[in-house]
C-alpha cells in the first residue's frame, strides 16, 4: 500500500464534487460558528446538559453504548490504532497518523483551553482536570478521522469518518465532560487545524527539507522540538509532545537501521497487534501514571516511550522473534 500523495483537494479528484462538498462544508461551519455567537448562553445551558446526562444514566445500555463510542476520539484508540497501521499496514501512514494525533489534540484543544479557562459541567462522579472549550474528544475525532478521510478519500471512509465524528461528539455531552458548545467549538477547531494540515502538505509535497542532515541531528530536533513545547502550560501538553517525539525519533531510527517490513501472514499481523498493544497498555496505564506528574520531563519521557516502542522497539522485537522480516518491499510483484 502506497502512502496517497498530499493534496489540497480535500474530498474527491472529481472537480465538480470537490466545489459542492467544500462549499458544504464551509456553509456548515459557518451555521456552527453562528450559533456558537448568537446561542453561546444557551449552548452551555447547565440545565439542558443536565437533563441529557440523566439519560445517559438512567440506562446502563445507553452509558456502556457512549463509554465505547467516546473512545474513538481518545489519544490511547489513536495510538493503538496508527501503530497497528504501522506494524502491519503501511509504516508511513502509521508515523504520521502518530505524529497528526498529538499535535492535533495540542494545537485544537489543549492550548485553546488553557487560554479560554471555562468550566465543565458540574456533574457528580466526572472529574477531569482540565477546562472544558473546545472539546478534545471531538476536535482529536475530526482532526484524525478526518486525516484519513481526506488522504485516502474513499467514500465509506468519510461516512464512517462523518459517523464518528457525531458520536464522539454526542458522547461527550451525554456523559457530561462537555457542553454542547464545547463540542461545537471542537469541531471547528479540528476542521481549521485539517484545512492547514492539508494546504501546508500540499506546498511541502516533494520537498525535502532534512537532506544533508545527518542521523544525529534528524534525532536531536524530532526530540528537541517537541520538550520545547512540552513546557508550554498547557495540561497534557507534556503527554502529547511525548507522543510526537518518541514517534519522530523511533521513526528515524527504524528507517535508518531496521527498514521493517510491515507484510506477514495473518498469525503474525495478529501476534504483533496482541503484544504491541499490551506493551502500550502498559507504559501508559501502568508505568506513566506511577511517575510524578508534576515534573513535566518523566511524563514527556513515559509517553514518549510508547510511541518509540511503537516506531522502534516493537519492530525491532518483532523481526528478532520472526514476526517480521526486514529489507525492502518489491512493488513490481
Amino acid at each position: 500500500m502506497e502512502m496517497p500523495p498530499i493534496t489540497q483537494n480535500y474530498f474527491s479528484a472529481m472537480p465538480s464534487l470537490e466545489r459542492t462538498l467544500r462549499r458544504l462544508w464551509a456553509f456548515l461551519l459557518a451555521l456552527i460558528v453562528l450559533a456558537l455567537v448568537f446561542f453561546w448562553n444557551e449552548l452551555r445551558d447547565p440545565e439542558s446538559t443536565y437533563s441529557l446526562v440523566s439519560i445517559t444514566i438512567s440506562s446502563p445500555i445507553v452509558l456502556n453504548f457512549f463509554r465505547s463510542v467516546t473512545l474513538l476520539g481518545s489519544e490511547g484508540f489513536f495510538l493503538v490504532l496508527f501503530s497497528v497501521i504501522y506494524w502491519s499496514v503501511n509504516k508511513i501512514l502509521g508515523f504520521w497518523g502518530l505524529i497528526v494525533m498529538p499535535f492535533s489534540i495540542f494545537m485544537t484543544s489543549e492550548i485553546p483551553k488553557d487560554i479560554i479557562r471555562l468550566p465543565r459541567p458540574d456533574v457528580r462522579g466526572v472529574t477531569v482536570p482540565t477546562y472544558t472549550f473546545p472539546s478534545g474528544h471531538t476536535s482529536g475525532a475530526v482532526s484524525v478521522w478526518g486525516f484519513l478521510a481526506m488522504l485516502l478519500k474513499r467514500r465509506w471512509l468519510w461516512l464512517l469518518a462523518a459517523l464518528i465524528i457525531v458520536l464522539v461528539g454526542l458522547s461527550r455531552v451525554m456523559l457530561g465532560y462537555h457542553f454542547p458548545g464545547d463540542v461545537l467549538g471542537g469541531i471547528v477547531t479540528g476542521s481549521i487545524f485539517l484545512v492547514f494540515l492539508f494546504w501546508f502538505g500540499s506546498k511541502a509535497e516533494g520537498r525535502n527539507f532534512t537532506a544533508g542532515l545527518s542521523l544525529k541531528y534528524l534525532l536531536a530536533a524530532a526530540v528537541a522540538v517537541p520538550m520545547a513545547l512540552s513546557f508550554i502550560p498547557a495540561t497534557y501538553a507534556p503527554n502529547l509532545m511525548g507522543y510526537a517525539a518518541g514517534a519522530g525519533a523511533g521513526y528515524l531510527l527504524e528507517r535508518e537501521k531496521l527498514n521493517y517490513r510491515p507484510d506477514g501472514l495473518w498469525w503474525q499481523h495478529l501476534a504483533r497487534a496482541l503484544i504491541g498493544a499490551l506493551v502500550i497498555a502498559v507504559i501508559t496505564l501502568e508505568l506513566a501514571p506511577r511517575l510524578p506528574s508534576s515534573i513535566n520531563l518523566f511524563t514527556f519521557a513515559a509517553f514518549g516511550l510508547s510511541t518509540f516502542w511503537s516506531t522502534y522497539l516493537a519492530p525491532l522485537l518483532f523481526i528478532k522473534a520472526g514476526l517480521a522480516r526486514a529489507g525492502k518491499i518489491n512493488l513490481e510483484k
